[in-house]
C-alpha cells in the first residue's frame, strides 16, 4: 500500500466509524524547522476547533510490519478521546484591546524557519528567531495558540516592537519557568521503583533542567527577564546552555569540576569542553529529536561577567 493510498484508507475509516456528524479531512501543515505533516483532523458540527493527529510516523510504522488494523484502532482512540466538546471565541483576535494581554513569544531555529519566517513578524537571536502566537483558553480547560502573522500587525495598527514589548511581559506570567536539577526529575519519574541501580542518580557534575509548567516550547524562557543572571549568581558560575529541544533546554554550572579538570588537562585547548557538549547535542538532534522539536545544533554560554548568552 502506497503512503497515499494509507491516507485514503485512514480517511475512510475514520469518516466511516465516527459518523455523520463530524467532518474527517486531511492537510499538509507546515511545522516548525520547515517540515511538513499529514494531520488528519476531526471536526465536530458543534465546534470550531480540531484535534490533529500527524500520520506520517504511523505509515513507517506500517511499512515496519504494524497491521492496518492496529494502526486504525489507535487512531479512533485517539480521535474520540481529544474531540472536543466546546468551542473558541476568536471572534475576538481582531481587536487588539483584547488579544494584547495574550501575546506570547517562542523561540525556533532560523535557518530552519526561513519559509514561515518570510510570513511572520520575528527578530534574530543568536542562531535562533523570537516568533509570536496568541494563547487561547478552550471551553475545556486547555490552550491553545494562533500563530501571528505580518497582517495582524496591520489588523491592530502595532508594529513588531510593540509585540515584542507586550510578550516580553506577558510570556513569563502565563508561561511560569520551571527550573529543576535532573538528579530530582529522575527521582520523581521513578518513584516507587525498587529495580534501579545505586548510581542512576549520581552525576560527575550538576545539570538544570529548564522550561516552563507546561513544558511546551518552554526554551523560550532563555528570554526571561534575570532568569540566567539570577542562577549564575547563585551557582557562582558561568553557564553552558544545550539546547536540547524547543520544549526544554539542559544547564550545566561552566564551574564544575568536571569541566574545571577538562580545562586543565587541555591546557590552551579551553573550549575543549565546548566542543565536547556540541558533539553531544548534534548527536541527539540526529537520533533522538523529531525533526519539529529541534531547536539548534550549538551550544550557548551564559557569562556572569557580561550577562550576555553567546555561541
Amino acid at each position: 500500500m502506497t503512503y497515499q493510498e494509507f491516507k485514503s484508507h485512514i480517511m475512510e475509516t475514520a469518516q466511516n466509524a465516527l459518523g455523520p456528524d463530524v467532518t474527517v479531512a486531511i492537510h499538509d501543515i507546515l511545522k516548525n524547522n520547515d517540515t511538513h505533516l499529514d494531520g488528519l483532523t476531526v471536526l465536530s458540527n458543534n465546534s470550531n476547533i480540531s484535534p490533529t493527529i500527524y500520520l506520517n510516523h504511523y505509515y513507517r510504522q506500517y511499512e515496519k510490519g504494524r497491521p492496518l488494523t492496529d494502526i486504525c484502532k489507535e487512531l479512533l482512540a485517539a480521535c474520540r478521546e481529544n474531540l472536543p466538546e466546546g468551542s473558541i471565541d476568536i471572534s475576538f483576535f481582531t481587536c487588539y484591546d483584547k488579544v494584547k494581554s495574550n501575546i506570547i513569544f517562542k523561540l525556533v531555529n532560523y535557518e530552519k524557519n526561513r519559509e514561515m519566517l518570510t510570513e511572520v513578524p520575528h527578530f534574530r537571536f543568536l542562531d535562533l528567531a523570537v516568533i509570536f502566537s496568541c494563547l487561547l483558553q478552550t471551553d475545556s480547560g486547555g490552550s491553545a495558540t494562533i500563530l501571528i502573522h505580518n497582517q495582524h500587525l496591520s489588523y491592530w495598527n502595532i508594529t513588531k516592537d510593540d509585540l515584542y514589548a507586550l510578550a516580553f511581559l506577558n510570556t513569563p506570567k502565563l508561561l511560569q519557568y520551571d527550573l529543576r536539577n535532573m538528579t530530582d526529575i529522575l527521582k520523581e519519574l521513578t518513584d516507587g521503583s525498587e529495580e534501579l541501580p545505586e548510581d542512576l542518580f549520581f552525576s560527575p557534575c550538576p545539570m538544570y533542567m529548564l522550561s516552563n509548567r507546561s513544558k511546551l516550547n518552554g526554551s523560550a524562557c532563555l528570554l526571561y527577564r534575570d532568569l540566567l543572571k539570577n542562577f549564575a549568581n547563585r551557582l557562582n558560575s558561568d553557564l553552558y546552555i544545550l539546547p536540547s529541544s524547543v520544549h526544554e533546554v539542559l544547564i550545566i554550572p561552566a564551574a564544575s569540576k568536571t569541566f574545571s579538570d577538562m580545562r586543565e588537562s587541555c591546557g590552551e585547548a579551553a573550549d575543549a569542553s565546548y566542543r565536547a557538549l556540541s558533539d553531544m547535542v548534534k548527536e541527539v538532534n540526529a537520533t533522538q529529536l523529531s525533526p519539529e522539536d529541534i531547536l539548534s545544533d550549538h551550544v550557548y554560554y551564559f557569562s556572569r561577567e557580561s550577562c550576555r548568552l553567546t555561541m
